[in-house]
């Protein structure tokens, strides 16, 4: 019948926010996706790297990209490598931080290349999937 199929958030600021917002909402429910999906941690004493500045960079980043894709970002290797096994692409925090890609440990990389390393992760695998699509479809 329809009932229940609009969803409306409203906020005091710009309302392009409000889609966003509505759209995380859907996001973290599993009902709707679009664009990156960012899986992290609430940061805690562990932490080997600020994740609240890494996530909002990557947000940032990620911004014009409406292919679906899961990153995990964690602070520590305490529940780090199993989050980021399970995602497309994975960071876990420790005294050297590990990128994971498909579930399989890619390369160690400093606090300095953080954000670079998973943004250029993110990119080829992004272009690995539009390359592979291309050849099932020709």
């Amino acid at each position: 019948e329809g009932i229940g199929d609009t969803i409306r958030v409203s906020l005091a600021s710009d309302p392009v926010d409000e889609v966003k917002i509505g759209w995380d909402i859907l996001k973290s429910l599993h009902l709707r996706s679009r664009g990156i999906r960012i899986v992290a941690c609430p940061s805690c004493s562990r932490q080997h790297f600020n994740v609240i500045e890494v996530v909002n960079e990557l947000e940032n980043r990620f911004e014009g990209i409406s292919e679906d894709l899961e990153v995990a970002i964690l602070g520590c290797y305490v529940n780090g490598p199993g989050e980021s096994k399970a995602a497309d692409v994975g960071l876990t925090g420790g005294p050297s931080n590990l990128i994971y890609v498909d579930g399989a440990p890619l390369k160690k990389v400093s606090n300095e290349k953080l954000v670079d390393t998973i943004e250029e992760q993110v990119k080829e695998k992004l272009e690995k999937r539009k390359s592979t699509n291309v050849i099932a479809k020709g």
